[in-house]
């Protein structure tokens, strides 16, 4: 029967210097303009499909995703209270709209 070597191969060794470095699972430093830009495009779209709806249900959660999007990016401080009233006004014009089309 074999016996297996205790010595780590070079993957090995590979794995377990990335499982216990300080910056294991952490984002890189430049991260920051491609989550924001990624919640941007998320709240786009999510306002974009508030004028694309066509039942009752549809408009409320729709305007629930866009307004949580929005949320979500202002406490992880993707955008700041002036961007978040913005896009908080984009949503009540693109809700009027869906309205008054309707």
């Amino acid at each position: 029967m074999k016996t297996r070597n205790t010595e780590f191969d070079h993957f090995d060794r590979i794995v377990v210097g990335r499982l216990f470095a300080t910056d294991f699972a952490q984002p890189k430093q430049n991260d920051f303009d491609f989550y924001r830009n990624k919640s941007i495009a998320q709240i786009k779209c999510a306002i974009s499909n508030i004028t694309r709806v066509n039942t009752q249900h549809e408009l409320i959660t729709s305007i629930a995703q866009a307004q949580a999007f929005i949320e979500a990016a202002h406490n992880l401080e993707f955008i700041n209270l002036f961007e978040k009233e913005e896009w908080s006004v984009k949503v009540t014009k693109a809700y009027t709209d869906a309205v008054l089309e309707a």
